[in-house]
């Protein structure tokens, strides 16, 4: 009873991509259709990680300058508008530290990412969900309504959103910055999946003139290095300055933070694996419709599908898709019975994919 008491409350979050523990368990090889990760895996990183293995006698530089610069370099900043992180979990958390306070009010569309809500509410904020909306998803403009925000102490927003897969336009975006700007309500836009989507809606470039925006981007999803634990934020000097101070020292190994350098020089491979993305994307939702499955409308690698049609709950499809060898995302955990989310992966293991989801289908 003497811990403190937004700790002891909280629930734990529920992610995908537990491939490891899984195929411990059921003693067999499973194809990850859970973890939304870039379907044409990282770069080579072999020479670079064994290279890096000399200096880890020694500790990491506490200031990841190297990091910083490249990551300044990748969004078009100066290094000092840049927090780098261990994942984009620890991004989250420090925001959700540094920006709300016991009982302030965090405000948070739902569906989306459930690390919003558990980081919130670690420190110590009141949770308040607006309606994001599923199937016609809603203008930011009454998603994040006046009264909302007028009350709120800071705000979540993901783009594309996971696990929905819209993507928000850059100009309604800058719109809701803006308001959130005028109202003091700091914004966390979450970027995690935009270099797979479309980077000209970003907002990063925006982020260092604005006092309340923090714009955070993952080098997990965009390089398929979920291993490494890679991502940053962008955000102004004086708010960077003070999330670096809160990052706790050397969260950032060595390697991934060398590895981290390397790859945001690399946007030849962004540019094809979008590509491949686009051409993957198109077919594996026409062969999900083929199957009678209703896939929504995405604009990155991952699709959310509606089987309620199908008679099995989305917890007992996901159970029996294990069965077969493939890992798929439930989405109660994001409030969605009825849905599913499925990676986009390389057309070979798409296709198993399909020949999973007909097994189920005609075994009912």
């Amino acid at each position: 009873m003497r811990v403190r008491r937004s700790f002891a409350a909280v629930e734990p979050c529920e992610h995908g991509g537990r491939i490891l523990e899984l195929s411990r368990r059921l003693g067999a090889q499973i194809l990850d259709f859970s973890a939304s990760i870039n379907p044409l895996g990282p770069p080579p990183l072999e020479d670079l990680v064994l290279s890096e293995l000399k200096n880890i006698s020694h500790y990491p530089d506490i200031k990841y300058s190297d990091f910083r610069e490249a990551a300044a370099s990748f969004v078009g900043v100066d290094p000092e508008n840049i927090v780098p992180g261990n994942g984009s979990s620890e991004i989250i958390r420090i925001f959700s530290e540094v920006c709300l306070e016991d009982d302030e009010i965090a405000l948070i569309p739902a569906p989306t990412f459930g690390e919003y809500e558990t980081q919130s509410r670690l420190a110590g904020a009141r949770i308040v969900k607006t309606d994001l909306g599923v199937e016609a998803p809603r203008a930011l403009d009454s998603v994040f309504d006046e009264p909302l925000l007028r009350d709120a102490k800071a705000a979540f927003f993901c783009n594309p959103n996971n696990p929905t897969g819209k993507l928000t336009e850059r100009e309604e975006l800058i719109r809701l910055a803006e308001r959130c700007e005028s109202r003091g309500v700091f914004l966390l836009l979450d970027e995690a999946f935009i270099e797979l989507s479309d980077p000209d809606q970003s907002l990063a470039d925006l982020a260092p003139d604005m006092e309340s925006l923090v714009v955070m981007r993952s080098l997990t999803k965009s390089f398929g290095v979920p291993g490494l634990r890679l991502g940053f934020a962008v955000t102004n000097r004086w708010l960077a300055d003070i999330m670096n101070r809160a990052r706790i020292p050397w969260s950032i190994s060595s390697i991934a933070s060398a590895v981290a350098v390397h790859l945001l020089k690399d946007e030849e491979f962004l540019e094809r694996s979008r590509e491949s993305i686009i051409k993957e994307l198109e077919w594996l939702t026409g062969a999900l419709r083929s199957i009678g499955l209703r896939p929504l409308r995405s604009s990155t690698n991952f699709i959310l599908v509606d089987v309620k049609d199908t008679g099995l709950g989305s917890g007992e499809l996901a159970d029996r898709m294990l069965n077969e060898g493939i890992l798929i995302r439930d989405c109660r955990s994001f409030g969605l019975d009825g849905y599913v989310r499925v990676a986009v992966r390389r057309r070979d293991e798409n296709e198993r994919l399909i020949l999973a989801f007909k097994n189920v289908l005609e075994a009912r």
